[in-house]
């Protein structure tokens, strides 16, 4: 059975957190897969020149290497080891992966508050707090989304969590009790 490219992603996801972890390099270990991604994110086309056999080897290997300059040593050996093994088009999706084992670990959680209009700053850290209160997280980073749908009231949803305070769930419950 072929495995998705996110459970590729995953696995060297997990084995770069771990490895970095017994070398306490896990802070510096993200940082460098984020700045990556951003250069991919700005060199889209980056990838593909690395992967490309009309490329030059020694210029696919001077661009991979001036990628990860300065980085350290697992996330240089993580690239060669993608690009060794024809899997450099998962690494976005590894920094993702690397990134939620990291959150994971440090008790930070990715919130969306679903709300009829925009939060200020203010509101939104108290909307944080309350997360944070209602499900033990340490840290809680806060994306405020607008949808008029749900009339007014918020939504709370994490990965594994959902507060839906929402107007439109309410009526929705009041009419259903109505109707019996």
């Amino acid at each position: 059975m072929a495995k998705s490219l996110k459970d590729v992603a995953n696995q060297y996801a997990k084995a770069i957190f771990d490895l970095s972890s017994e070398q306490q390099t896990v802070d510096e270990t993200l940082a460098d897969l984020r700045a990556i991604k951003a250069v991919l994110a700005d060199s889209p086309d980056l990838i593909q020149a690395v992967t490309s056999h009309d490329v030059d080897a020694q210029v696919r290997d001077n661009l991979l290497q001036t990628l990860t300059q300065g980085a350290v040593e697992p996330v240089q050996n993580l690239v060669k080891l993608l690009a060794r093994n024809q899997r450099l088009n998962v690494l976005t999706l590894v920094v993702e992966a690397f990134n939620h084992y990291y959150n994971e670990a440090n008790g930070i959680v990715d919130v969306t508050a679903t709300t009829a209009v925009a939060l200020d700053d203010a509101r939104l850290s108290r909307l944080a707090d309350v997360f944070a209160a209602k499900t033990g997280a340490k840290q809680v980073n806060l994306t405020n989304v607008v949808d008029t749908t749900i009339l007014g009231g918020v939504i709370l949803q994490s990965q594994s969590t959902l507060i839906d305070g929402s107007l439109q769930t309410k009526i929705a419950k009041m009419k259903a009790q109505l109707l019996g």
